[in-house]
């Protein structure tokens, strides 16, 4: 599996299209494809997000996995959009340590982390 992070509307998706070989994905949601693009949208929407992404990740052991930075910035007052910006967090930390490669993208550029 490779990860790929970076903030808003960096450039991710065309990174992982061009670099990585990436032609098809799904959209914020944990699909068929062998790409999220969205991964933060689609923990947010699931109701175990642990045991759904485990599942996909079964299926999809060489997929990539396209997160926005969700924790810089203003902390949430919201209790909920807290909870949600500490699991994408954790769950992305988790991800790096399995991860066979994990690359950050700024100003459309990648740089391979690990």
């Amino acid at each position: 599996m490779v990860l790929v992070v970076g903030g808003m509307a960096q450039g991710k998706l065309d990174f992982a299209r061009q670099a990585l070989g990436v032609a098809a994905w799904s959209e914020g949601a944990l699909g068929p494809e062998g790409c999220v693009h969205g991964l933060h949208l689609a923990l947010r929407a699931l109701p175990d997000p642990a045991a759904a992404l485990d599942r996909w990740l079964a299926e999809h052991p060489e997929g990539v996995l396209i997160c926005d930075e969700v924790g810089g910035g203003v902390t949430p007052l919201d209790r909920e959009d807290r909870d949600w910006r500490e699991l994408v967090g954790r769950t992305c930390c988790a991800l790096a340590e399995t991860a066979e490669a994990v690359y950050r993208v700024h100003c459309g550029l990648g740089v391979r982390i690990k």
